[in-house]
């Protein structure tokens, strides 16, 4: 866009992790409230941001001013009872902040971007606290559409003005059509979020990780039954038999499966001294960790986006993953990657041995992410989308 297109742009976040106290923080846990609205900046946009957070706070960087809204003690006090009566999503999601609402009309932005569609109360507030000029995009970060007559109305009224809706994957939106949520004139495929990971020199990265074999591979989910890695497992174990020299490295943030996942390594003699279960590493240790291994091994039933295959494909690591539609769409459908039918562990080893040149595959990866995927990408893809929404005001 041109300099005289510039468009003045308020990215919203309605949500808020209780374990991090101080707001600023969140921009690191996030990545996308940080290097997005970066991004934009530098393409001659203006842009502030607003956020939930247990306190209020202000932050400017990068060009983007940043302000974080409290909600008011009663509300905190009613949303924790709340959430403890009907857990759903944390404390925060019954707390929204009227002050927040009131600044997103203060400011009367061209675009109100907000990071999650089924934040229901305070997207609601956001919604008519908006100005008449302002164009509304709500970006999804998981969820279904609610149950019940009553949230079902509630949704409705939060979605009501909006103007698009944004998916990682087209799929992902029938449900919310279906439900009479959404129109399929809202529906755009932008990404979840990125990675702003650039990669460590293979060698280098081992030699902090400390991982070695030939070729490494990486598992970097949860192992909870909906990232079934136990499929994940057995069809390591048919790869390690005709790549001896093969090891696997477990990293995890939740340990559902963990016995018996540790029990089917210790079962398999092919597995048992191949496979390294290393549970959950620090934020920082990442970008090392996904730069030492050669192939991200992922074998989810379902997935709002997959933020460690883009984190991989940062790094220039082969995501050999389930076929299902946010892993199509990151992947370009396999031609970036390999893909393979979820819960088919000989389908997965046959995809992963079907690398025939690992080190030119990845630096494609690599290109393709930086080309696609990186948060670059994502603010160039966004600026025909806020266009197309200014241009029907």
């Amino acid at each position: 866009m041109a300099a005289s297109q510039s468009l003045r742009i308020l990215y919203v976040s309605p949500f808020y992790d209780e374990r991090i106290s101080d707001p600023v923080a969140s921009l690191g846990r996030f990545p996308i409230l940080s290097h997005l609205p970066r991004e934009m900046h530098a393409r001659g946009h203006q842009v502030r941001v607003l956020g939930l957070g247990p306190t209020g706070a202000r932050h400017s960087a990068n060009g983007v001013r940043y302000r974080w809204h409290a909600p008011a003690a009663p509300i905190r006090l009613v949303g924790s009872l709340a959430h403890r009566w009907k857990p759903h999503y944390g404390p925060a999601y019954y707390s929204p902040s009227m002050a927040l609402a009131r600044q997103v009309r203060k400011l009367d932005p061209d675009i109100i971007h907000v990071f999650g569609l089924t934040m229901v109360p305070q997207l609601a507030l956001i919604t008519l606290a908006a100005g008449p000029r302002s164009r509304i995009a709500v970006h999804y970060h998981g969820g279904a559409p609610p149950p019940g007559r009553f949230r079902t109305r509630i949704q409705r009224l939060s979605l009501r003005d909006i103007d698009a809706a944004l998916f990682t994957s087209i799929d992902q939106a029938d449900p919310w059509i279906a439900a009479g949520l959404l129109n399929c004139e809202h529906i755009h495929q932008v990404l979840e979020t990125s990675s702003p990971f650039t990669g460590i020199p293979r060698e280098e990265a081992r030699r902090i990780t400390g991982m070695t074999g030939n070729p490494v591979y990486l598992s970097a989910g949860r192992l909870h039954p909906i990232k079934d890695p136990l499929t994940m497992l057995r069809g390591f174990e048919m790869i390690a038999r005709r790549q001896p020299e093969a090891r696997l490295y477990l990293y995890y943030l939740t340990a559902e499966l963990l016995n018996d996942a540790r029990a089917l390594a210790e079962s398999s003699p092919i597995l048992r001294d191949r496979v390294e279960f290393r549970g959950r590493a620090r934020p920082e240790q990442m970008e090392a960790i996904y730069s030492s291994a050669n192939v991200l091994l992922q074998a989810s039933r379902r997935e709002w986006s997959g933020l460690a295959v883009l984190e991989a494909m940062s790094c220039g690591c082969i995501p050999v993953v389930s076929d299902i539609p946010s892993f199509a769409a990151m992947t370009g459908s396999g031609a970036y990657g390999r893909l393979f039918e979820a819960g088919d562990p000989g389908a997965l080893a046959r995809a992963a041995l079907s690398i025939d040149d690992p080190a030119e595959t990845a630096v494609t990866v690599r290109d393709h992410f930086e080309r696609e995927l990186s948060f670059a990408a994502m603010a160039r893809n966004l600026e025909p989308i806020y266009a197309g929404l200014l241009a029907s005001r």
